[in-house]
């Protein structure tokens, strides 16, 4: 069975995994980091546990081929906040220890998997059948990859059987943080009744900014503002706060660091003009790279390629400049392939086989195999009758006729079954082969074979220009000098000198003692900063040297004010002005209409606003004019008809509202199975919500770290 196959072409299958199946495709070379193989291929890591850079990269792989219109940087964001997320609900869930029994895995096949929705393991009646899907993993199951077909379902199955459990572990957190999270009868009638319950209004507004340019409603007293904070004060109630000012000098190699390097690297280039990749000289260097795969000119990054271009290019290995990395490539092998391979086989298992089929020996297999292929050597058209009547794969010799299908030649797959070569140019199309496996014994017939091209073989010498023992002591002794040169300095005048120093600042950043990094600063050592600032001896103007262990940059913290709880008018000004001002023109208004009638008629003569007549209006969407207007429509419903309101403040501007009719359109035969729909509904929102709200929430409580601008 050709399971990908059948993936591929239902497509909806894909999108039904999408957020949680993260594929085991093979991967093209998307840029020339993929070569250098690093010994740290970690990208990230969220509270201590590392993201590997092949799960990035699988995940975005997966995103590409199906949002194709999607640009590169909106995926690999994607691509992020799918694996952060993943990862921070496993560990959630092993804190609280959660678990999944055989049963949970079972059923989550059935209902969850990729395979629940194949055809071929369901029923007529389309239940899944767990007899032809235990029967298809006998044939995959506790045996190395013989064939490129077993090879992809293989590594299918193995990845889906621990997505699973990841699957089951996440929904059962999920669902227990949720436990309780229900709406009630009442609530759902209620829910019910306001989707359902319509007003038919008149009305007119005035916008607020017709308002201040008419009556010039503008300035507000500070008696103002400090009388409404009084009335106010547990509005006003701040955290216990510091703010820090920064100065940042990174350590950066100096040009001698840069001039060392250099000069090391021209003699290792020397050096590899007349070496291989067995001799003594690399395996002495710790930052070689030795790689035995073959990879085609197409799958190359651009300077790889050009080097091929080269004359004489099996001599003459090239420095690659990328920032501070240095890497030397020299090609050291070249042979043709064949990259496109489609074959077909006739099994002869025996009992010492995998998943073997009948209780012969395998010697009476081998002679049975043997004598086929005698046969076929000589008349090749008989293959596809034996497959039919001989070969012990049933399910492929009668769905498929003996084709295990197409293979594409790609560095990291494999490229034998048994001993034979598929990618061989030296096997021709039509070529049959006896070959033996753990499956038993197999006649392989090349089906259909691409013309040979080239296929080059690399070695790699990478090295990093890092700043020196003696550059960062230098640096520090800097940050020193400049310290005491400045310290009496006021804080502006201060981080004016270090921007003249070209070190990076950071000016006034508010932090609270109970956060885990510094918005802006983000490195290993927020904590132990804040910890530092909040210390009881601090003061006002304090300020320290501080630094990581490798001394990769050194920080200044300077501590300029210490803020205690309470409030700052100049902090809630802004926004007191507002609310002010409102009340105002609340007053202002209740004024004007005081003595004059309130038919919604002579207040439009009055203000010159035009009436909007026959307006439905629904309390449970709550727009109105183009603005979402909870007041106005709360006010609406609880009217009298035809009475005209006082004036309402809404979101926009003040409302005078006339109501004529409300309507409820409700259907007595079927409310009890409306209602039971809406508790539904309500839930289906709040876990929703709940979701959304959860995937924020771990994230701004974990110490999360991002290493991608470094690949």
């Amino acid at each position: 069975m050709n399971l990908l196959k059948i993936i591929r072409t239902n497509y909806w299958i894909i999108l039904l995994c999408i957020v949680c199946f993260f594929c085991t495709m093979i991967l093209e070379i998307n840029g020339l980091i993929f070569f250098l193989k690093k010994k740290s291929n970690i990208i990230g890591k969220i509270n201590k546990e590392p993201i590997f850079l092949n799960h990035y990269i699988n995940t975005l792989y997966l995103l590409k081929q199906f949002r194709k219109n999607i640009p590169d940087y909106v995926l690999k964001q994607e691509s992020w906040k799918l694996l952060v997320y993943e990862i921070l609900l496993n560990q959630q869930v092993k804190k609280l220890g959660i678990k999944c029994t055989a049963q949970d895995f079972w059923n989550a096949i059935y209902h969850q998997s990729i395979y629940s929705y194949i055809s071929d393991f369901k029923n007529s009646d389309g239940s899944f059948n767990i007899k032809k899907f235990l029967i298809y993993l006998q044939q995959i199951d506790n045996h190395d990859s013989n064939n490129y077909k077993i090879y992809q379902d293989k590594n299918l199955w193995n990845y889906e059987k621990n997505n699973i459990i990841k699957k089951i572990l996440s929904k059962q957190y999920i669902e227990m943080l949720m436990y309780g999270l229900n709406a009630t009868y009442l609530e759902a009638k209620r829910h019910y009744l306001n989707k359902n319950w319509q007003s038919i209004i008149d009305y007119i507004v005035i916008p607020y900014s017709e308002i201040e340019k008419k009556y010039h409603f503008v300035s507000v007293k500070n008696c103002e503002l400090i009388n409404y904070i009084k009335k106010h004060k547990f509005l006003y109630k701040k955290e216990n706060i510091r703010t820090l000012s920064f100065i940042i000098a990174k350590t950066k190699p100096s040009i001698t660091d840069k001039q060392y390097l250099e000069k090391k690297i021209n003699n290792f280039l020397f050096k590899l003009k007349n070496i291989n990749h067995d001799n003594n000289f690399l395996s002495k260097e710790s930052e070689i790279i030795l790689d035995n795969n073959f990879y085609l000119k197409k799958d190359l990054p651009h300077i790889l390629k050009k080097l091929i271009n080269e004359k004489n290019h099996h001599y003459n290995p090239i420095i690659i400049q990328k920032g501070n990395l240095y890497l030397i490539a020299k090609i050291i092998g070249e042979k043709k392939i064949s990259e496109d391979v489609t074959y077909s086989h006739i099994l002869i298992s025996h009992k010492n086989a995998v998943n073997y089929y009948n209780k012969r020996t395998k010697q009476q297999a081998y002679k049975k195999a043997y004598n086929l292929y005698k046969i076929l050597k000589k008349t090749p058209s008989k293959f596809i009758c034996f497959v039919k009547t001989q070969s012990d794969d049933y399910l492929n010799a009668k769905k498929y006729n003996g084709k295990l299908g197409f293979m594409k030649y790609h560095y990291n797959i494999p490229k034998y079954v048994g001993q034979f070569n598929f990618f061989d140019p030296k096997i021709k199309t039509g070529t049959i082969k006896i070959i033996e496996t753990k499956f038993g014994y197999h006649i392989i017939k090349i089906d259909k074979k691409s013309n040979p091209i080239s296929a080059y073989q690399f070695i790699f010498l990478t090295k990093n220009l890092v700043p020196s023992k003696e550059t960062k002591i230098k640096l520090f002794n800097n940050v020193q000098k400049f310290l005491i040169q400045n310290k009496k300095q006021c804080l502006n005048q201060f981080i004016n000198n270090a921007r003249k120093n070209k070190y990076e600042t950071i000016f006034l950043k508010d932090i609270k003692e109970n956060d885990s990094t510094i918005d802006g600063l983000n490195t290993e050592i927020d904590k132990k900063i804040i910890h530092w600032s909040f210390d009881k001896t601090r003061k006002e103007g304090d300020y320290k040297i501080m630094y990581n262990n490798n001394k990769d940059y050194y920080i200044i913290v300077y501590l300029s004010t210490i803020k205690q709880p309470g409030y700052s008018i100049l902090e809630i000004k802004n926004n007191l002005i507002s609310k002010i001002r409102k009340q105002k023109i609340n007053n202002f208004f209740n004024k004007q209409i005081k003595y004059t009638c309130l038919d919604l008629e002579q207040l439009s003569k009055l203000f010159k606003k035009k009436i909007n007549k026959n307006i439905k209006i629904n309390f449970n969407q709550s727009w109105i004019d183009n603005y979402k207007e909870p007041t106005v429509i709360g006010s609406a419903f609880s009217l009298k008809e035809n009475v005209t309101s006082k004036p309402i403040f809404g979101q926009h501007g003040i409302f005078f509202i006339k109501p004529k009719k409300n309507i409820i359109n409700v259907i007595k035969h079927s409310y009890n199975n409306k209602i039971s729909y809406n508790i539904q509904e309500i839930n289906d929102f709040l876990k929703k919500n709940m979701i959304e709200m959860l995937g924020d929430i771990l994230i701004k409580k974990s110490y999360i770290k991002d290493y991608r601008k470094y690949f």
